[in-house]
């Protein structure tokens, strides 16, 4: 007879870790936040390595981004970030642009918490060639 198989907490993170896509309801409608994969990386590598370094600029040497920081870079590069947030949903920037305030905040944190993992390993690798290319340098 067979046994029925539940997951373990340890086994749900590593699922959640594995397939971050979040499905959230906005304007009524259920849309899919996933992450980025390789193919979006190669596509729109400008717009990432853009969004990546402002993050290690505002880092400023700390390896360290305080909220404040993060919620800055996005309210003075809303038009990266709306471009960023349309690949991940698969929607047009007119549809994030007529979301509602809650809604849109609701779309922004999803978007963070499902990606933030991607543009901080960028991060990673960004400050480490640059500490690399320092080295040669000196």
């Amino acid at each position: 007879m067979a046994e029925k198989v539940t997951a373990t907490k340890e086994e749900s993170n590593d699922l959640a870790t594995l397939m971050p896509n979040r499905e959230i309801t906005l304007a009524g409608e259920t849309i899919t936040v996933r992450e980025y994969s390789f193919k979006d990386a190669l596509t729109i590598g400008n717009d990432i390595n853009q969004f990546v370094a402002l993050i290690v600029n505002e880092m400023n040497g700390t390896n360290k981004i305080t909220i404040e920081q993060a919620d800055a870079i996005f309210i003075n590069n809303l038009e990266l970030v709306n471009s960023l947030i349309s690949v991940s949903i698969n929607k047009p920037i007119s549809f994030i642009e007529s979301l509602g305030y809650e809604d849109g905040i609701q779309l922004l944190d999803w978007w963070w918490v499902v990606n933030s993992h991607f543009f901080m390993n960028a991060v990673t690798r960004k400050i480490i060639r640059q500490n690399a290319a320092k080295q040669v340098n000196q």
